[in-house]
């Protein structure tokens, strides 16, 4: 008990007043690896040779912890169960717990390198692993630790699903029981070496699938530095120290204006809406609230939403196929109503109306010839007991019959026309306007 209070007064000496909202306390980024294990709102911790240190934001030293100072900080994750401080193994499947002031070993798992830059996080209190890369391939599927057990369960989804590719290293958030992935490296199935991951996957603890958003319209394969900032959002700043807002949640890019670019990411984390950077024992900080509510600027989509743009696409088709369906009904419609020749006359608007063979030839001839010489149609019903005159007046009869029937029936003034012809004034020529009505 002294040797911890011994501890307490040395780190005690190494408190500097947090200073929020003052950018000219910020100092300029550094090589230097942060040693911030975790933080939740209230308290974050730090790594220091054999302990792990509990401070405030005011960066005053609350407690200290004893753990195995063997595992580097890119190796293990420190996360929050039940408000109580857990640090977990990226890599295998070693779980911490705090037991008498010293990070010990709860778990009955091994080091089996299968998921080494996995993803580690908290979901209803239960400790979450997604990914991972261990032996030539990576990992698509959850494992969730069992308290019961002690060891690492595979966690059971909808099998009808569409798996996302074995990933490793990716950029993640969790928020609201979605899932977000993107960047990082993913496994091909052809080769053994790894290939970017280009796309943006997304998986609803609720109903158990995962869905591929789409491929990321930001730039997955940059030396980005990214922060996690809660509600599905990432703060990144990209190598032109220019910074972002990737919000998963709702598929939209936006930039910070006016955030200093000197504060350090690779030695960062976010609590309470504030950006903060642990360097040489100090605690400086800068709040994002203004940023974040009244200086972005948006700058589009984050991914290209292939769920939205198949709903469009099949919206578009059903109203397509409706609005076809509706001119293809019409024009059947119309079509049926448009008169139409049969064996013994013809059709119009779904009634029959019959004709004798001779006006049945005619009307033939008059739809089927845009004009016909008189000389034609007397030789098609020339009877030869007639005489000349007879079967000139007969053709007269039946081409007025024929004319005043079908006039009458389609509602016209004259069907059939006649005028004489320009070669040969003494012959008439007959013809009609409305033989395209017809439905040959």
């Amino acid at each position: 008990m002294k040797i911890r209070v011994l501890i307490l007064l040395v780190f005690s000496f190494n408190y500097v007043l947090f200073s929020q909202n003052n950018t000219d306390d910020l100092a300029k980024e550094t090589s230097q690896p942060s040693s911030v294990l975790g933080n939740d709102d209230r308290f974050f911790y730090v790594k220091n040779g054999d302990y792990i240190l509990k401070k405030n934001y005011k960066n005053i030293l609350l407690d200290s912890f004893l753990f195995d100072k063997r595992y580097p900080n890119k190796s293990i994750k420190l996360v929050f169960q039940n408000d109580a401080p857990v640090i977990v193994s990226r890599g295998g499947g070693m779980v911490w717990k705090v037991k008498n002031d010293t990070f010990k070993r709860a778990d009955k798992s091994y080091n089996h390198k299968m998921t080494n830059q996995s993803t580690v996080f908290v979901r209803n209190d239960t400790l979450m692993k997604f990914g991972g890369y261990g032996y030539w391939s990576r990992r698509n599927f959850f494992t969730y630790y069992s308290e019961t057990s002690r060891e690492w369960e595979y966690y059971p989804i909808n099998y009808r699903t569409h798996f996302p590719p074995g990933v490793s290293d990716v950029n993640s958030t969790y928020s609201n029981d979605y899932f977000y992935f993107s960047g990082g490296l993913k496994s091909d199935p052809k080769s053994a070496l790894a290939t970017n991951n280009d796309n943006v996957w997304r998986f609803n603890f609720k109903n158990k699938l995962w869905t591929n958003l789409g491929v990321a319209k930001f730039n997955t394969r940059s030396k980005e530095l990214i922060l996690d900032i809660g509600n599905g959002r990432h703060l990144a700043k990209n190598e032109e120290f220019n910074n972002f807002i990737y919000d998963y949640n709702n598929n939209k890019i936006s930039q910070l204006k006016g955030l200093n670019p000197t504060l350090g990411f690779n030695t960062g984390f976010v609590a309470n809406d504030s950006l903060y950077n642990y360097r040489n024992n100090q605690l400086i900080g800068l709040s994002l609230a203004d940023y974040l509510t009244t200086d972005l600027i948006e700058q589009g989509t984050m991914y290209i939403d292939t769920n939205l743009l198949f709903a469009d696409l099949r919206q578009f088709t059903g109203v397509a196929l409706i609005i076809l369906f509706i001119v293809v009904l019409f024009l059947y419609s119309k079509n049926r109503k448009r008169p139409r020749l049969s064996e013994t006359g013809f059709r119009f608007n779904r009634v029959h109306y019959p004709l004798s063979k001779n006006e049945l030839m005619i009307l033939n001839l008059i739809l089927y010839n845009k004009r016909i010489e008189s000389k034609t149609l007397l030789k098609k019903i020339y009877d030869t007991e007639l005489s000349v005159a007879q079967n000139n007046r007969r053709k007269i009869e039946i081409v007025e019959s024929l004319n005043q029937k079908v006039s009458s029936v389609m509602g016209v003034k004259n069907f059939i026309n006649s005028k004489k012809s320009l070669k040969d004034q003494r012959m008439l020529i007959y013809y009609s306007n409305f033989r395209t009505e017809f439905i040959l």
